[in-house]
């Protein structure tokens, strides 16, 4: 009741205020409220600003309120009715994370510049990343976000190759397309030294099992970003395993490339391949 009577308060005072200036309210410890005001030349406008600081100052709790009514509801609720709620919560969750998984798209065409906020998003991509399954807990990812410098140097090691194996108008052509790429970031794989020079191959080896964890992590990290509108395309190209790539990124000794990711705002969100094999092709039960 409390929050259905801050909402009513609110929107008296939208409707009172309409549109016009910006006056900005701060609570220490609480978010900021941006309340437009009309410029009334009368000292009753001084009178109704206090009153909408009060307005403002209670329809901050609002959400507050709506939070922590929900979960005393919850906890009120019979043993049978809280689970159901829960299963309710756990329902939307898993269609959220089902959609992001079957929406996901490798983009290929990005805007040029990247998008406001994206560092922050980028941060949550690669906590996420980090959660990844890794069977040993070695936690092998490591991440390496690329600047100007070392971009323009992938970008013309990678030309150079493309220009040696299809001639030079390839080469300049790959060159364009890279350049307008606009945010780089290169996975790794940790290689310790008690494993280094072991066979990949190996089906219990420490290596090939922190390689699936990286490309487990990779997954993670684009859908992270994908729940932020932000697209990826992870490239494996002859590039990423030149010797030069190492130094021209400042890859460490002790790593392996897994991939590069580039990131950006989609230009368009490509459908879907038109060839899965089904669920009933690829699922196969035994007795």
């Amino acid at each position: 009741q409390v929050a259905v009577w801050l909402e009513s308060l609110h929107q008296v005072a939208r409707r009172v205020l309409g549109t016009g200036s910006v006056m900005s309210v701060s609570h220490p410890g609480r978010p900021s409220w941006h309340v437009r005001s009309r410029l009334v030349h009368s000292a009753f406008a001084h009178h109704l600003g206090r009153v909408l600081v009060l307005v403002v100052t209670l329809t901050s709790f609002r959400q507050h309120i709506a939070q922590r009514a929900f979960s005393v509801k919850l906890h009120a609720l019979g043993g049978r009715t809280r689970l159901l709620a829960q299963a309710a919560s756990a329902e939307l969750l898993s269609s959220t994370v089902h959609s992001a998984l079957l929406g996901r798209r490798t983009v290929n065409k990005f805007e040029p510049h990247l998008p406001p906020g994206w560092e922050p998003s980028l941060r949550r991509a690669v906590e996420a990343a980090c959660y990844a399954p890794n069977h040993r807990r070695t936690e092998p990812w490591r991440f390496h976000l690329l600047g100007p410098k070392a971009i323009e140097g992938v970008c013309k090691l990678n030309a150079q190759l493309v220009t040696a194996k299809k001639g030079e108008e390839a080469g300049a052509k790959k060159l364009e397309r890279w350049r307008k790429m606009p945010g780089w970031l290169v996975v790794t794989q940790h290689v310790p030294d008690d494993i280094r020079g072991t066979d990949m191959n190996q089906p219990e080896g420490v290596l090939r099992e922190d390689y699936a964890a990286c490309c487990c992590a990779v997954q993670n990290l684009c859908l992270s970003l994908y729940s932020e509108g932000i697209g990826t395309k992870w490239t494996t190209g002859p590039v990423n395993f030149h010797p030069e790539f190492g130094s021209t990124v400042g890859i460490p000794d002790g790593e392996r490339v897994v991939g590069t990711l580039w990131f950006g705002t989609p230009v368009d969100i490509p459908s879907a391949p038109s060839k899965r094999l089904s669920v009933d092709e690829v699922l196969r039960q035994t007795e």
